[in-house]
Order: C-alpha cells, then sequence, then structure tokens
C-alpha cells in the first residue's frame, strides 16, 4: 500500500507529464540545441561545414555592425520596456477608476495587439511618410512645429529608430496593459479600505500598497516587454528599407541575424549571433526573478 502510494506520489505526475516534456523538448529543446551545435560549425551557403570552435564568436564581437547593433538593440529595448511598463500602467488605472465601461475599453485597448506585427509595421510606416503622413500633419498643423513639414523619418538613423520605437510600443502597450489592469482589480481590499480610513492618498495608496501588492506581475510583465523588445524583427524588416537602412543605422541584434542568415547565408554566424542573444535574454530574464525574490524577502 505505501509502495503504491509512493509510487503514485512520486512518478504518476510525471508519467502524466511525459507526453507534454517530450512535445517541449522536441518542439524547444531541439532548435536550441541545434543553433548552439552550428554556432560551433562552419556554415556558408547554409551547408554545415567543419568545427571551427569559437571563431564565430570571436568573428562577430570583432565586427563592428554587430557590436554596434548590440548597442543599439540595448538602447531600444530599454526605451520599448520603459515606455510600454509606465504606458501600461497609466491605461491600466484609467480603466480600474472607471470599471462600469472597463469591459468594453478593455476590449478597445487590446485591439491593437491583435493586430499583426507586419500589417502595424506598414501602417505606421505610412503613417511616419514625409509627405502624407499623419504624423507630420498633426506635429506641424496641431502643435505648430513647421520643421517638421515633409520631414522624412525614415532618411537618418535616429528618427527612424524613433519612429519604429512608437510603432513597437503601441503594439506592445495593450497586452501590458490589460494583465496589469487585472492584477490591480485584485487589490481592492481591506488593507486599501483601512489605508483609506487612516486617511492615506490615492497616491500613497499606490505606492506604498497598491504597486508593492503587484510587483510579481510587473516583474513578469518587464520580463515579457524586455524579451519582445529584444527580438523585435517584423516592424524593422517592413519599415526601413533596405531593412536596416539607412547605412545601417536601424539594423538590430534578430535582424541582424536574419539577415547573416539568408543574405549573406552564413548560418554558422547567424547561429552564434542567435546563441548570444538567446544568453542575454536568460540573463535578463533571472536578474529579474532575483530582484522580485529579494523584494519580497
Amino acid at each position: 500500500m505505501r509502495g503504491q502510494q509512493g509510487f503514485e506520489k512520486r512518478f504518476l505526475p510525471w508519467a502524466f507529464l511525459a507526453p507534454l516534456l517530450a512535445v517541449i523538448a522536441g518542439v524547444v529543446g531541439y532548435p536550441v540545441l541545434r543553433t548552439i551545435w552550428l554556432s560551433f560549425h562552419d556554415g556558408e551557403y547554409l551547408q554545415s561545414g567543419p568545427f571551427v570552435g569559437l571563431k564565430n564568436y570571436r568573428d562577430i564581437f570583432a565586427d563592428p555592425y554587430y557590436t554596434a547593433a548590440l548597442l543599439r538593440t540595448t538602447l531600444f529595448a530599454a526605451a520599448v520596456v520603459v515606455t510600454t511598463i509606465l504606458l501600461s500602467l497609466a491605461i491600466a488605472l484609467v480603466l480600474d477608476a472607471a470599471p462600469r465601461a472597463a469591459k468594453v475599453l478593455s476590449v478597445i485597448v487590446l485591439l491593437p495587439w491583435a493586430m499583426p506585427r507586419v500589417a502595424s509595421g506598414i501602417v505606421w510606416k505610412w503613417m511616419f511618410d514625409d509627405q502624407y503622413g499623419v504624423v507630420n500633419w498633426l506635429l506641424v498643423n496641431w502643435f505648430g512645429l513647421d520643421s517638421f513639414n515633409g520631414y522624412s523619418w525614415f532618411s537618418t538613423g535616429t528618427p527612424a529608430m524613433v519612429a519604429i520605437t512608437v510603432a513597437v510600443v503601441w503594439h506592445s502597450v495593450p497586452f501590458v496593459a490589460v494583465s496589469l489592469f487585472a492584477g490591480l482589480r485584485g487589490t481592492h481590499g481591506e488593507v486599501v479600505e483601512a489605508a483609506r480610513v487612516d486617511g492615506a492618498s490615492a497616491w500613497q495608496i499606490l505606492r506604498r500598497i497598491r504597486l508593492p501588492m503587484i510587483r510579481p506581475l510587473l516583474v513578469v510583465m518587464t520580463t515579457i516587454s524586455t524579451i519582445w523588445a529584444y527580438q523585435s524583427f517584423d516592424h524593422f524588416l517592413v519599415m526601413t528599407t533596405p531593412p536596416g537602412g539607412p547605412d545601417h543605422s536601424t539594423e538590430v541584434l534578430s535582424l541582424l541575424t536574419w539577415l547573416e542568415a539568408f543574405a549573406q547565408l552564413d548560418q554558422g554566424s547567424a547561429a552564434a549571433m542567435a546563441v548570444v542573444l538567446f544568453l542575454m535574454l536568460a540573463a535578463v530574464s533571472v536578474l529579474y526573478v532575483r530582484l522580485n525574490r529579494e523584494d519580497v524577502r
């Protein structure tokens, strides 16, 4: 009897999870291991060559275009994550303040996230068009900024990165905002009511009670936003001509990896770039989790 109970507690759960674990290993584990294996081999013209050790890693870090893309991606991700979290929190607070209209408003807020990224990139590229774009029209006619009359956003690197950042944030905010709104709805309780009775202001309640209560959710959303920002590819591909232009000024790691694999046909270097990006995102995720655990303690 004890042996049967021990089997049910120790081995039976793993037996039920075995099919799912096999699927995960095949869908996730094999591609990751295959990419790591390719990063240590020569791979010109999409053919696996001989073992070259760390040569691909040395080559990419010696490439000025790669190091520039690494720095550009980090700055872009930082801007996207900070802006996304702040805007999402603001929208979540607005939805939380209007509970009757929240059901309809949350659906409206979530609609941009449902749009395919390629489609949203094309729309935003049109909106930033120098002749017919609505962005320049608004800046000139509503804000009186005549310098934006016929302004070309994609002729130089910095304005192009600003335009792409706006498009990526617009696409990322809805999911994060609705998630934070769901978390805020769970913070209404006796603690908040007691704080109000004691005379705490709405800002004090938010900063000292409600935000600490949803801190684990904030950590998860920040981690997801960081991963999405580092993996941004579609908007850069469709909003820049040629991809990564002008003059490589909008190349980010994901786009550069794609160009290395399918334009230069060097899967060894592309695999090394993918592994570096994977390790960076893994480190960021571990850092967020540890910071959250330290705050909880």
